[in-house]
């Protein structure tokens, strides 16, 4: 069986509304915080953009429809990544996504009615491309890169980013009538791999959602302006962080900053249930608690992740600290009867290497732990800037 263009945007664009629909009454009724509702506009951008299509379809002669949903597909693809960046506690650079929006609009726009069903595509087959590169690098770094739903997102998204690199390189070159392009990168194969990737990214970033619902218990709920854990929640944590940055900034004082991430939290609570992980983040927390200097500043950003704020004398002192903390982990077992033991990954950075630039530390302190966990977890890595050339 065959299936025309007219049908298979039909079909695509019921799919993309379903899924659309399933998710933002799931994200509303769960867990409707930033990303939620980055991911939601996402998916509302996914359904302008199969209307604008099927009502092209119907009426060819209404050329600037293809405007709207050309530029409502650039913002789909965009608010992905600008989600994935709030979900790993960056910002979110959603001004990116509406800009990249707006010049596909405007290139649109400028070609009119003469470029018939592909006004405006170079611009929107690139900024596809974009974007979807994007969207996988982000899904791939930080929190999401222990979850295997979001290396399943980074997949679906790096697949887009490679179809459409060559769509529009085949485009370009040999033009939208040419046998390679109609054969292998034409309207009906893509709205096929469409249909599947929507699918599949909808279903792996649901189940991501209701997980990070789950990990309300130990990751979100505050009380006060605390984390359950008795540190400062992220959200509390990340003003009090702003503020001392600043204020080190003007006094000229050194500050250093110890991430602690828990190693194998996910496969402790697949292993032993959830009660035992929650545990093993009390335990950890308390750690965390006493054997940090009184003067520190200490934050739960997430789910088994800490991260440590102090004013230092010197460049070693920070790693003396991580030591420290290292070692009462293994000192003190987090279930007494089973004499089980967290292990941590840590990433150490301060003013000295990296400046007072929030955005900077932040990065520079995510990577430093995203290296301890990739060398095996139960590491501490120092993060260094590049030696001047």
């Amino acid at each position: 069986m065959v299936l025309d263009q007219a049908t298979l945007l039909v079909v695509s664009g019921l799919i993309v509304i379903l899924c659309g629909i399933s998710f933002i009454v799931n994200t509303a009724m769960r867990r409707n915080d930033a990303s939620g509702r980055l991911w939601s506009i996402s998916y509302i951008a996914g359904m302008l953009t199969a209307l604008s299509f099927l009502v092209w379809a119907v009426s060819p002669y209404l050329w600037w429809v293809l405007a709207i949903g050309n530029t409502a597909y650039i913002i789909s693809i965009g608010a992905i990544w600008s989600g994935s960046r709030v979900f790993n506690g960056r910002s979110s650079y959603i001004w990116v996504v509406l800009a990249g929006g707006g010049v596909v609009a405007l290139l649109t726009a400028l070609q009119g009615p003469s470029g018939g069903i592909w006004t405006g595509s170079t611009g929107l087959f690139i900024g596809i491309a974009v974007f979807a590169g994007l969207g996988g690098a982000e899904t791939m770094r930080s929190r999401m890169r222990r979850n295997l739903n979001a290396r399943i997102i980074s997949y679906c998204l790096w697949i887009v980013c490679a179809y459409y690199v060559l769509r529009s390189s085949i485009f370009v070159t040999l033009g939208p009538e040419s046998q390679v392009f109609t054969t292998y990168f034409g309207s009906q194969i893509t709205t096929v791999i469409t249909i599947v990737l929507v699918l599949l990214g909808t279903i792996s970033m649901s189940i991501l959602q209701a997980e990070r619902s789950g990990a309300r218990a130990l990751g979100d709920v505050t009380v006060g302006v605390h984390s359950v854990v008795g540190v400062l929640s992220a959200a509390s944590f990340m003003q009090q962080w702003a503020d001392w940055v600043e204020r080190a900034s003007f006094n000229g004082d050194r500050l250093a900053m110890i991430a602690m991430d828990v190693d194998n939290l996910p496969q402790m609570n697949t292993a032993f249930g959830r009660a035992f992980g929650d545990t093993a983040i009390r335990s950890v927390a308390q750690i965390v608690r006493h054997y940090s200097p009184t003067t520190s500043l200490l934050g739960h950003t997430g789910a088994g992740r800490f991260v440590i704020v102090v004013v230092t004398a010197n460049a070693n002192e920070a790693e003396r600290l991580a030591i420290r903390l290292q070692t009462a982990l293994v000192d003190e077992p987090i279930d007494p009867q089973q004499s089980l033991r967290a292990t941590a990954s840590f990433g150490v950075v301060d003013t000295d290497a990296f400046g007072y630039s929030l955005p900077a530390l932040r990065r520079a302190l995510d990577d430093a732990t995203l290296t301890a966990r990739d060398e095996g977890g139960n590491r501490i890595v120092v993060g260094r800037t590049l030696p001047a050339v």
